[in-house]
């Protein structure tokens, strides 16, 4: 980078005036024009073919600065350059934004240190609907990026979006035939390898799109499909202590070694049409399919020693060796049918959407235990990864007698349904420009869980002779942390499991208890102009959602053996007020400000009014949810300074702040007015005010006026600096004590570095993303040292691109290069909580496109 663009960035941030630095125009790759209609004329750009990510980030660059408000974009030439296979990999890379993973893969997105459940995702303006029973977060990783056009994040929330979000809204956009001029298509077969599984995943994914015409018309109707098939397996390996250790001496009294194998198939498919008879209308219909199968097979070894241990001293305890063994498949599908209409300077959009989201788990093993006891020798080593000491009989089989197997069959499905219409009227002045905008919109969710668990025990007394774990051993386990020892064989337990009649082992207190049905029906308009001068923009306007909710669930009370069903009703009116603003200080450089208002709901989890009652010898205890939570909302403020220059390059500092209210956290309200009887009431609770503050700093710049190979090279990079602070409480002996936290999820500071070289046949990148630890549950809300942080990451890809031919062309990638692991710890990092490894992954890729 130049010393003049550094000084320019300086001396901006300082309010100096200073002559803003033009890069030298780089010579461009071969594009070709997009047609569009009149409406889309001043959203899209000319639509880029190219190996490499420089045209890509132009594209995405631009719409970036056109936006009125706060947005990052990734386009579709970008996504996948370093095996981003799923959105949730795709969007790590935004400013602001990190991921929390689940086997080294990129599932759920954090925006602004703000949690998953607190942002909303979209398909083309309907809001998805979320597969895993509990949760209003999408699961991205279910979605293949290769299905999608773009992906829009919006961190400034206008009248015209939906609430569902405190720190932004992600916007999956899907590709139509009117993207690119006329007919094409584009097929990858990618083939992958796991290091650490040593196994081959094989993927393939098409694209084809054309334009029609009808009649003496031409180019009216357009077809676009995409589809994608990813067949991947690795293992993983674990040793974790869940936070089982007593503080006050220092000593360890549970931990866990477990040794997966998983299989994920991806299979994705979208269709898209449109038809645009006339300048003055248009129809379409976006649709999307998308299947994740998730089987995972996990051998472990839990060890209880019978008092708190330290390292390197050996004593008595139990060995369980266990076994689970699942398939689990998510779908997520939405069809949005619409059409937008233009009569002069009024437009009217009408749209209609569907969604729904499920998650299967029929009868899989959720624990099946072989116990043995030691009278003493028992011991561990280590602290990140623990090492299990003992005699040889540990990784042996006899000894070990089978205790229990639980068998579970679960399901949860949600539905999203919606109809919006929209009224825009462009008034035109001499000096100025307002697009008034108002509309309706009504939509209806609905959430069900159901899970029936059933267990198995006193095999004795059923009559099973084989009970040592001799009789169900299967192969060794392969695990690279510690020895192991023989598995156990699932088709073993099935097999004695069979003559067993399966109902007469249900637990049907865990069963009602664990099913619900939560009904949302939400009404919504909003009123707002979009005013622009020639170097200013101004959106002002407010948005009003009334809710109503019913939820029904089970109760059971313990001490009478009672099952009731529960139902309990809410409903909420909520305005969310914004002003958006933005002003071209040059041709080159845009200041932004804006205030927004956001509002997101409690969980499906935390608002079920499932309830269990139990007196243990005496003591009374409750577990409960609570429909009555009111919804989370914030009052956001940004302010921010971007600078673009002529060819490919962005410099921004945004400042980003949020009060939030009625921040929601698990609590024991034992002591608390309703609750005075209770030693124990675990539920969820409206907190205190809670805040978040940060800076994101963001780079893009194109190399050049060195006339050699150094005008080759491009940098992509962001730096995130947040902070947060929440309160909760809870009673100790009739006092209310608090604490401050920082907000679950909430990483200090988040960075990302790609370094590209391009040519016109060649494209290399290599890219580090960074998280610093965070805060990922309250182990004991009464004591900080029991708080469970994820540690720092820092992972790191290399992609390349080689262009064959004008049509032909392949790739190489290679991921999570440093074998970076992930690691959680107890209060401090000596004290494990989970740690694991997933090793690296290759992939070779062949494309073939007709550009």
């Amino acid at each position: 980078m130049k010393p003049s663009y550094l000084a320019w960035l300086i001396a901006a941030a300082c309010g100096l005036p200073v002559a803003a630095p033009v890069l030298a125009q780089q010579t461009p790759v071969t594009t070709t024009s997009t047609e569009q209609t009149a409406s889309e004329a001043t959203d899209d750009i000319e639509e880029v073919l190219t190996i490499g990510s420089r045209e890509a980030l132009q594209k995405a660059v631009q719409q970036q600065r056109d936006a009125g408000g706060i947005i990052n974009v990734v386009k579709k030439d970008d996504m996948g350059k370093l095996q981003d296979d799923s959105v949730s990999d795709a969007l790590q890379r935004i400013p602001g934004l990190s991921v929390e993973r689940d086997q080294g893969e990129g599932r759920f997105i954090r925006i602004r240190g703000l949690a998953p459940d607190l942002n909303s995702v979209s398909y083309n303006g309907t809001q998805l609907a979320a597969p895993e029973a509990g949760r209003r977060a999408v699961a991205l990783d279910v979605i293949p990026s290769d299905l999608l056009e773009s992906i829009e994040v919006n961190k400034t929330l206008t009248p015209d979006m939906a609430a569902g979000s405190l720190g932004g809204n992600i916007e999956l956009k899907s590709m139509t035939a009117f993207d690119r001029d006329g007919a094409f298509y584009s097929v990858t077969t990618d083939l992958g390898y796991n290091q650490q599984a040593s196994e081959t995943n094989p993927k393939a994914s098409g694209v084809w799109s054309n334009t029609f015409g009808l009649g003496q018309q031409d180019k009216v109707f357009g077809v676009a499909l995409a589809a994608s098939y990813h067949d991947r397996s690795f293992t993983t390996d674990n040793v974790e202590t869940g936070g089982n250790w007593d503080l006050d001496e220092a000593g360890l009294e549970e931990f866990e070694q477990r040794a997966y194998a998983v299989n994920r198939e991806r299979t994705g498919l979208a269709l898209n049409l449109d038809f645009r008879p006339t300048a003055d209308g248009d129809y379409y219909l976006r649709s999307l399919y998308s299947e994740f199968a998730d089987t995972e097979i996990r051998q472990g070894r839990i060890v209880e020693f019978a008092d708190p241990m330290q390292a390197g001293v050996a004593g008595a305890g139990e060995i369980a060796r266990e076994l689970k063994d699942r398939k689990e498949t998510q779908e997520i599908t939405a069809v949005v049918v619409g059409t937008e209409q233009r009569f002069g300077d009024w437009t009217l959009q009408l749209e209609g959407g569907t969604s729904k989201a499920s998650e299967v788990q029929p009868f899989a093993i959720g624990g099946a235990k072989f116990t043995q006891e030691f009278a003493d020798g028992l011991s561990y080593q280590g602290t990140e990864r623990l090492a299990l000491q003992g005699p040889a009989a540990i990784n042996a089989t006899a000894g070990y007698e089978l205790d229990e197997v639980e068998v579970s069959d679960a399901d949860t499905e949600e539905t999203e349904n919606n109809v919006k219409l929209d009224v825009a009227y462009n008034w035109l002045q001499p000096s100025y420009q307002v697009t008034f905008k108002g509309g309706v919109k009504l939509s209806q969710r609905e959430k069900t869980a159901r899970e029936d668990i059933f267990i198995f025990e006193d095999f004795a007394d059923l009559g099973v002779s084989g009970l040592s774990l001799a009789d169900y051993a299967g192969a060794d386990v392969d695990y690279g942390l510690d020895s192991f020892g023989p598995g156990i064989s699932a088709a073993a337990l099935w097999q004695m499991l069979e003559p067993l009649a399966m109902q007469d082992f249900r637990d049907d207190v865990e069963s009602a208890i664990s099913s619900y049905a939560i009904d949302e029906d939400i009404s919504a308009g909003y009123l707002m102009a979009d005013i622009q001068g020639d170097a200013w923009q101004v959106i002002v306007g407010s948005r009003y959602e009334y809710d109503e909710r019913v939820a029904r669930g089970n109760s059971y009370n313990d001490e009478s053996g009672e099952f009731n069903a529960l139902t309990a009703s809410y409903s909420n009116a909520r305005w969310l007020p914004s002003l958006v603003t933005r002003y071209d200080l040059s041709d080159a450089t845009v200041a932004r400000f804006a205030y927004s208002s956001g509002m997101v709901r409690p969980s499906f989890e935390q608002i079920r009014p499932s309830y269990y009652l139990e007196n243990d010898d005496g003591d009374l205890k409750a577990e409960f949810g609570n429909p009555d939570l009111e919804p989370l909302t914030s009052a956001n403020l940004d302010l921010g300074i971007e600078h673009y220059d002529e060819n490919l390059g962005v410099m921004s500092a945004i400042l980003f702040y949020k009060d939030i209210k009625n921040f929601v956290y698990e609590a024991d309200v034992a002591g608390r007015p309703g609750y005075e009887s209770f030693d124990e009431a675990i539920t969820y609770i409206n907190g205190d005010d809670a805040w978040v503050y940060g800076l994101e700093l963001n780079l893009v710049h194109q190399f050049s006026g060195y006339q050699n190979w150094l005008d080759n090279f491009l940098i992509n990079t962001n730096l995130t600096f947040t902070d947060s602070e929440a309160t909760v409480d809870w009673l100790d002996d009739g006092s209310l004590m608090t604490r401050d936290i920082p907000l679950p999820s909430q990483s200090d500071t988040t960075a990302n570095i790609a370094l590209g070289y391009e040519t016109m046949d060649l494209s290399l990148r290599l890219a580090a993303n960074y998280k610093s630890k965070y805060l990922l549950e309250l182990g004991d809300i009464e004591d900080s040292r029991y708080d469970i942080y994820e540690d720092d990451n820092v992972t790191v890809d290399f992609s390349a691109k080689y262009l064959v031919n004008e049509h032909v062309s392949l790739s190489f990638a290679a991921n999570n290069i440093t074998n970076e692991s992930y690691y959680v710890y107890t209060g401090q990092r000596r004290y494990n909580a989970q740690y694991e490894t997933y090793g690296r992954s290759f992939t070779l890729g062949l494309q073939i496109t007709n550009w």
